[in-house]
């Protein structure tokens, strides 16, 4: 029996957030989707990080039970868990997390971030692409938009997009930018080292030596690829065209998949599960040069058994990923040039339900930012006594995602253009939070 993608409370598919596949974006032709980054200007502004990883925590964290306890709030507020110091002065975080609580000094949390739509489907669309969503016009994602707008290094997919399982996808589509732009999704079970990009791996039964012939190729490039004469074919294609097969044939993409060249004690570290070899993966993409990588760990609806789910499951994987994670780019002296963002699409209630767990909950919420720029050890704004509302510094979905493209030397300001030629605004509403800025 086929297994039925997986749902949130609303019945959502997550998948619907990817929209991508080797089918379209070979329809759309490899060749075009380079020709479109080569036209791709540079946004104006120092440029503080060159690669971001998105954590994408899918359901809508309890963040007040992760990065805003209140243990001094009534009972059926301040829930089971309690706070800890972190190596950050006057920081305190969840007691579930003390591996991320360890490098606490090197992250800025986020306290009052806040928005008005406690629905997944359009919550996740508004904390993915930095815009309120709009019937009149469907927004880039924040890695379409870093495609679109970030250098490309030559032999690697600009934007790429990691899930926990088979068919929970939701790093966000290209909106009016279009497919070209769209996440390469990663195929492969992390846990067994050995991944591949759809669009850009051959498959199984595809060699190099096969893109020589026109029988194949016609099977598996768009119409321009078929109109060529495969017995000249390199000498036939244009520069993006040739830009194309390199990233087919490029050694930089495979060998940043191979997760079996990791000694054992950091493969470990990140967890073997397919969140944390995703994880490590997606460090390995930024070596390599890729722009943009989510990360997605789903489970965090917890209407029922908020408590247990957190304790058990959900908040071991989160700390033991996240704290590798940010040991190892740090380490590896990435941290400075690779941005983190740790994000769900909104809260959860102050006040625990009869199921012991919290529903949805827009009007506060908080986030973890670290490296490419972000001030180091910081909590950013605050909410009142019971975590229902910000109580100084609030901000928006908005005002972030400007924030981390200004670290990205991205002016929010800077204007874009839809296919009709309408000029818009890469974050309309946003406003840089210049004290998260390093």
């Amino acid at each position: 029996m086929a297994t039925r993608p997986r749902t949130d409370c609303e019945r959502f598919h997550r998948r619907d957030f990817l929209k991508v596949g080797a089918a379209g974006l070979l329809g759309l032709g490899l060749a075009d989707l380079l020709r479109h980054e080569a036209r791709a200007g540079k946004g104006p502004g120092e440029r503080k990080a060159t690669g971001v990883i998105l954590i994408w925590l899918a359901g809508g964290p309890a963040t007040i039970d992760i990065w805003d306890l209140k243990p001094d709030a009534p009972a059926e507020v301040r829930g089971d868990f309690q706070p800890i110091q972190t190596s950050a002065k006057g920081v305190r975080i969840c007691e579930h997390l003390p591996r991320t609580a360890k490098v606490m000094d090197r992250c800025s949390l986020v306290r009052s971030l806040h928005h008005s739509i406690p629905e997944h489907g359009v919550a996740t669309r508004y904390l993915t692409t930095g815009n309120l969503p709009s019937p009149a016009l469907d927004y880039p994602s924040l890695g379409s938009l870093a495609a679109r707008l970030l250098p490309a290094a030559t032999g690697l997919p600009p934007y790429v997009a990691f899930a926990q399982e088979r068919n929970t996808s939701f790093a966000g589509g290209a909106g009016f930018l279009g497919a070209a732009y769209s996440p390469f999704e990663i195929e492969g079970d992390p846990r067994r080292g050995k991944l591949r990009v759809q669009g850009v791996g051959l498959p199984d039964d595809f060699s190099l030596t096969d893109l020589a012939g026109r029988t194949k190729l016609r099977d598996a490039f768009d119409a321009r690829f078929r109109e060529l004469d495969a017995a000249d074919l390199p000498a036939s294609l244009d520069k993006f065209q040739q830009q194309a097969l390199d990233i087919l044939r490029s050694d930089r993409t495979r060998t940043a998949f191979d997760l079996d060249r990791e000694p054992e004690p950091v493969r470990a570290a990140y967890g073997r599960g397919g969140f944390g070899q995703g994880a490590l993966a997606a460090r390995r993409l930024i070596e390599a040069g890729v722009r943009f990588i989510t990360v997605g760990l789903g489970g965090w609806d917890t209407h029922a058994g908020n408590f247990g789910a957190l304790r058990n499951n959900l908040l071991p994987q989160l700390d033991r990923t996240l704290g590798a994670l940010l040991s190892d780019l740090d380490q590896r002296g990435l941290l400075d040039s690779t941005l983190v963002y740790c994000a769900g699409e909104f809260g959860r209630t102050p006040k625990v339900n009869r199921a012991a767990g919290r529903d949805h909950w827009a009007q506060s919420m908080a986030v973890l930012l670290a490296g490419g720029g972000i001030k180091k050890g910081y909590a950013h704004g605050a909410t009142d006594g019971q975590g229902a509302a910000p109580a100084a510094d609030a901000c928006s979905p908005d005002d972030v995602a400007a924030t981390v493209f200004r670290c990205l030397g991205v002016d929010p300001r800077h204007e874009l253009q839809t296919g009709s030629g309408r000029p818009i605004t890469v974050f309309r509403e946003g406003k840089v939070i210049d004290k998260l800025i390093g």
